[in-house]
This record gives C-alpha cells, sequence and structure tokens, in this order.
C-alpha cells in the first residue's frame, strides 16, 4: 500500500500545481501506481506514445462510463475496424466541406477582430473570459450552425457535459445536474438535426443531417459526434490562444518575430501545444496482462497517459520546461498530424480529428491578433491555471501599455 505522502493525481497539491506532482511521480520511474486514483500513470513520452498507439493491449473502454452518459451514444473513439473507418471518414468529409473552405475561416478572423475592437475601452481585461472563451465558442457555434440566440443557452449545457467527462472527483449531486443538463443539450441537437434535415444550411449538422444520415449514421450518433466535435474543437481552442498570447507577450524576442514573420505562427502554436497540452489526460485500460520495461500491467487497470508531462519528459526534448518555439525537436508544419513531435492530439489511430480544424482556426485568430497586441502587456502574477484532465488558463489579465 502506497503511504499518504506519496504523490497522487487526487492530492489537493497537484490540482494547485501538477507538473510539481508528476516530477515526484517520475522519481520512482517512468510508471508510476497511484494508489488513490487506482491507476498508473504514464509520464515517459515513448511509453505514452506506445501505449496510445497498441489497441490491442490498451482500450478506450473507460468512455463508456465517462463520456456515453452525456453524449447519449458512443462516440468515434470507442469504435474499432470498419465502422471506426467508416464514421470517421463522414467526420472528415464533413468538416473539409464546411469549415476548411474560404467560407469559414474568414468569420473566425472577423470574430477575433471584433473581440479585440471590444476591449479597446478598458484599462486592463481579463482575456480568457473576454476574448479567448467567447472566440472559441463563438466559432464553434458557427461550425455546427447553431444560432446567434441559442449560444448564450446552450453554454451552461456544454460545460456540465465538460465536467462530468473530465473532472476525476465530484459528488454524485453534481453528476445528477451534469446528467440533466446533458439530456437538455441533447433534445436541442436533436430538434436541430431535424429542422436541418428539412431546410440544410452551410454547417457541419447540415451536413451530418442529411449526407451522414443517408450513409447510416444515425441521429443518436449524430448527436454524440457533434457534441464531442463541440468539445473537442471549443475546449483546447480558447486554452491554446490564451496561452499564445501569454508566451508572445512575456516572450518579446517572439512578439516581434511573428510581427515581421507570421509563418513563424506555426512554429509558436507548435510550441505552445507541447509546453501547454490543453488535454493532459488521456486514460486507457488494459485489455491483457502488459509489460512494459520492468512494469506490470494487469488485464483491466486504468492506465492514466500524462500528455503534460510527458511533454516535459527531458530524455525527449532539452530544456523541457522552457518555451522554445525554435527547438530542434519540433516541426512545425507537422505540429497538427500524426507525425507530430508532441502529443497534444493524441496518437494512433484515435488521433484528433479535428486537428486541421484546430490549425486553421488558431493560426487566423493569432495572425488576427497580432496587431493588437502591441497595445497590451501583461499584468504581473495574474495567470490562474485550472484542471487536471484539461488544463488552462481561467484568468490572464492584460493591462494597457502606458496605462
Amino acid at each position: 500500500m502506497i503511504k499518504s505522502n506519496h504523490p497522487s493525481l487526487f492530492s489537493l497539491s497537484t490540482i494547485d500545481d501538477p507538473y510539481s506532482t508528476y516530477e515526484k511521480m517520475r522519481k520512482y520511474g517512468d510508471i508510476y501506481w497511484d494508489d488513490k486514483a487506482s491507476s498508473w500513470c504514464v509520464l515517459c513520452f515513448d511509453y505514452v506514445h506506445k501505449i496510445l498507439n497498441d489497441e490491442s493491449d490498451f482500450s478506450t473502454d473507460h468512455l463508456a462510463t465517462r463520456v456515453e452518459p452525456v453524449l447519449g451514444d458512443r462516440v468515434l473513439a470507442q469504435m474499432t475496424g470498419k465502422e471506426h473507418d467508416e464514421k470517421k471518414a463522414i467526420a472528415m468529409r464533413g468538416l473539409a466541406q464546411i469549415a476548411l473552405d474560404g467560407y469559414y475561416l474568414p468569420i473566425v478572423r472577423e470574430k477575433v477582430k471584433q473581440l479585440w475592437e471590444g476591449l479597446a475601452e478598458f484599462k486592463e481585461v481579463d482575456i480568457v473570459n473576454k476574448l479567448a472563451a467567447p472566440f472559441a465558442h463563438d466559432v464553434t457555434c458557427q461550425l455546427l450552425g447553431i444560432d446567434e440566440q441559442w449560444k448564450a443557452r446552450i453554454a451552461p449545457w456544454n460545460r456540465s457535459i465538460v465536467k462530468f467527462i473530465t473532472l476525476l472527483q465530484q459528488p454524485a449531486t453534481a453528476r445528477t445536474k451534469q446528467l440533466a443538463d446533458a439530456k437538455l443539450f441533447r433534445r436541442f441537437m436533436l430538434k436541430m438535426i431535424e429542422a436541418r434535415r428539412k431546410a440544410p444550411r452551410h454547417d457541419l449538422i447540415s451536413f451530418l443531417a442529411v449526407r451522414g444520415y443517408r450513409e447510416g449514421v444515425s441521429d443518436t450518433e449524430i448527436v454524440a459526434l457533434a457534441l464531442n466535435i463541440f468539445l473537442a474543437a471549443s475546449e483546447p481552442l480558447d486554452k491554446t490562444l490564451a496561452y499564445s498570447i501569454f508566451e508572445l507577450l512575456r516572450n518579446p524576442d517572439c512578439l516581434a518575430k511573428v510581427q515581421s514573420d507570421k509563418k513563424f505562427c506555426e512554429a509558436l502554436l507548435s510550441e505552445v501545444l507541447r509546453l501547454h497540452p490543453p488535454v493532459q489526460i488521456i486514460p486507457r485500460v488494459a485489455v491483457n496482462d502488459v509489460k512494459i520495461s520492468n512494469y506490470k500491467i494487469k488485464k483491466g487497470d486504468s492506465v492514466y497517459c500524462l500528455i503534460g508531462v510527458a511533454h516535459r519528459d527531458p530524455v525527449k526534448y532539452n530544456d523541457p520546461a522552457t518555451f522554445l518555439p525554435n527547438r530542434v525537436e519540433g516541426v512545425p508544419r507537422s505540429a497538427f498530424t500524426p507525425s507530430a513531435k508532441h502529443l497534444a492530439f493524441g496518437s494512433g489511430v484515435h488521433f484528433c480529428i479535428v486537428s486541421m480544424l484546430a490549425k486553421r482556426q488558431l493560426l487566423a485568430a493569432l495572425e488576427s491578433s497580432i496587431p493588437y497586441l502591441d497595445q497590451w502587456q501583461l499584468v504581473p502574477h495574474s495567470l490562474v491555471e485550472a484542471g487536471l484532465y484539461t488544463r488552462g488558463p481561467v484568468r490572464l489579465c492584460l493591462e494597457k501599455v502606458g496605462g
């Protein structure tokens, strides 16, 4: 039995400073048994990569209780073989048709500009809640086709789904409320699917309601897929944009570089995703008894792939805790592909399907933000981060240069 003073994901100190806990875990080895969490914590980059690419020994069975109750049906990450490939192809075609054409990205750029212009009257702003979060929510609603009058209504429903999926510990009363909110969101989406099937528009729900349904995707599967895409598109977007602004303003050389050469934005985003991955934990369940190095993982064991600490593996990266957009281990052009030198979008067959969408969104948002950044500076010590499963800024204050 591991003593109570040993590091654990469930320790209060981990919520405030997870990286300190992870480094304590690393002292015990590359794979650490967390007694309180009843899970293996995988800390080494190569082992995380191996597990995420090993479908025969590690499954996504945990999603049946962590995700399916709120999304209402199975998601792509629960599927395998032909079913997975066919339904992933449908989703990818929809994303390509709706989000990667010439219609969507100008809307993204315009939204960022509107938000920055709206901050002009303030001397101090919380960039997370005044820019990054509303931007992510708005452009994701635009992608799915959720009308303006419903955007505020669905926001708390979405937050409930996020909490249900990402909070490792919470009371039963909270989960009951989250399940109720998720049910409301699913009902809303079903009505939207019905309406779009009758009168399609240029949005992802219309594509899935017509083309997806025609190719064998049921309405409950469309809802689950749409809500999953909503989470996958919006959750990392606000965190990565906020962290990008944070790193630019505390690294003047980087800001000068992107101002003179927008192509540098890809390298910057690649390093932000490495140092500040929005998804910090990717769980798996051992399907068989597995031996990795000297560690024996038993069939049925819970395994947490810790992305944040894997990205700070000194064997994989030089000076891993330092923000270095020009680091030799990074290849910016592949940062949003399965060959990325980081694991922010996962790895293997369940690599995140919205990675290229995220690239387009983040590049558009960052490039549109550059002209405004000279007007602002960081308020010292104002960055407040939260989360364990997913982690990002919940507060980051900027003040006008010169007051």
